[in-house]
Order: C-alpha cells, then sequence, then structure tokens
C-alpha cells in the first residue's frame, strides 16, 4: 500500500446556530476544503432551549480525503501543527482517528487555526493495515 493510502477518510462538520447565515458557514466550509467542490448535508435539529440548530457535514473519501489532508497541513500555522504532534493523544484514538477543531470564525476569512469555541470538526481516519496510526498521524504532522 501506498502512504497516501494511510489517509482512509475525513468527515467534516459543523453547527449553524439560529443567529448564523447557513450560506455563509458553508463558505467558511468551502474556505476549508479549497479546490474541492462538495455537496453539504444539512439536518435540522432543536438545541437545548428549542432553537433551531442545523448540523452541516460532508465526507470525504479516498483521493479526496488525501488530497484534503495535505492541503489542511500545508495551511495550518507550525505553531498549530506542533501543538497537535505535542500533544498528539488529545487529539487522537486508538481507533485511528485524528480529531481537528478549527475555529469556524477564522475560516469566515479562509484563514485556518485551530479553535475549541464553536468549531468546525475535522475527524480524519487512518488506515491501521498501512500501519502503526500514531505513527502514520505524526508523519503526516511532520511533512
Amino acid at each position: 500500500m501506498s502512504e497516501d493510502s494511510a489517509i482512509q477518510s475525513v468527515e467534516i462538520s459543523t453547527i449553524a446556530h439560529a443567529t448564523e447565515d447557513i450560506s455563509k458557514v458553508e463558505t467558511a466550509m468551502q474556505h476549508l476544503l479549497a479546490n474541492a467542490n462538495r455537496q453539504y448535508t444539512r439536518h435540522y435539529l432543536t438545541g437545548h432551549h428549542g432553537n433551531p440548530i442545523i448540523r452541516v457535514d460532508t465526507k470525504l473519501t479516498h483521493h479526496d480525503a488525501v488530497e484534503f489532508a495535505k492541503d489542511l497541513n500545508q495551511r495550518l500555522s507550525g505553531i498549530d501543527r506542533d501543538r497537535l504532534q505535542r500533544d498528539l493523544s488529545l487529539y487522537s484514538d486508538e481507533d485511528g482517528n485524528l480529531y481537528i477543531r478549527l475555529d469556524k470564525q477564522s475560516l469566515f476569512n479562509n484563514e485556518i487555526k485551530l479553535g475549541d469555541e464553536d468549531p468546525i470538526r475535522v475527524r480524519m481516519k487512518f488506515n491501521r493495515l498501512v500501519g502503526d496510526a500514531e505513527k502514520l498521524m505524526m508523519r503526516y504532522l511532520e511533512s
């Protein structure tokens, strides 16, 4: 298997609150996806206090997932990549998933930064058949 097959899939999701313009939220996701033209799935939900919430998500597989992962890694700052490497156990699980939360507000301005408050969530699934998931994640973050 090639090193490109290390990334199996990528799932991206976020929440659009009642106070947000859904088209702007989808534009922020498109900024994250760069050149990929994606279809989004909208899930209409109700919040704890009865407020309307829309969860927006998309899934990338195969070549699209690999290209997205390469682009994301290049666009993340060195400080954010260092943080992910240093605290990898906080951002990953034993099943080969890397969880990254990106600041949605920064993505409105086409900037990619780690952020925990009102994030766009990215889950990268690494193929454990290619090798040790933690080593694959570290190799990905170092490139």
